[in-house]
């Protein structure tokens, strides 16, 4: 059987790098070392999946992870020294199976101070399969719902007098017969057909 390279795809942040691995395994063996990563695993149709990478600086093997929970392995690597790689590669050659992923991309100026990696992969989150432990990764840190609907005011329990809205309406119908009249004239003249 081939062994086939999937596409690395890799964001950036000062503390750490983001890697997402498009290949449909759900057990791979993943090897981080300090300065490199191994992977290699087979998909349902027993197809292997391969790839060797040096990195551009060094990680904390220790402090990285792995997740294994979505539709793509994820891995999460801890850069030993704060700061932005620009590359993902030692060598800083490009790659065919290497590329930016503009979904988690952001410049430097964009990142704020407290940068959540939980919402990138499961990476010793909540239970329930997904970060912050929502279920279907609905994770919508920690926002009062109570609060918001009780901010929105006026509704109250949607009953009442439904004959208030009748009254709106055939006042503004009389008052659509009177106009419909005026204009007759003016419609005629700016009229197409």
């Amino acid at each position: 059987m081939a062994t086939l390279q999937p596409k690395v795809k890799w964001a950036e942040r000062p503390e750490h790098v983001y890697i997402t691995v498009e290949a449909p395994v759900k057990k791979p063996n993943i090897d981080i070392q300090s300065n490199s990563i191994k992977f290699e695993g087979k998909d349902g149709e027993n197809k292997s999946y391969v790839f060797e990478i040096s990195l551009f600086k060094e990680i904390d093997p220790k402090e990285s992870k792995t997740d294994f929970t979505g539709r793509y392995p994820k891995i999460l690597l801890k850069k030993t020294e704060s700061g932005y790689w620009n590359f993902l590669l030692k060598d800083k050659k490009k790659e065919k199976f290497v590329e930016t992923d503009w979904s988690l991309w952001k410049d430097e100026d964009d990142v704020g101070e407290e940068e959540d990696v939980d919402k990138f992969g499961n990476f010793g989150g909540m239970p329930g399969g997904m970060p912050g432990g929502m279920p279907g990764g609905m994770d919508f840190g920690g926002m009062d719902f109570s609060k918001m609907m009780g901010g929105m005011g006026g509704m109250g329990d949607m009953g009442g007098d439904m004959d208030d809205l009748e009254d709106l309406h055939d006042h503004g119908e009389e008052e659509e017969e009177g106009k419909n009249t005026e204009k007759t004239e003016e419609t005629k003249l700016n009229s197409v057909d």
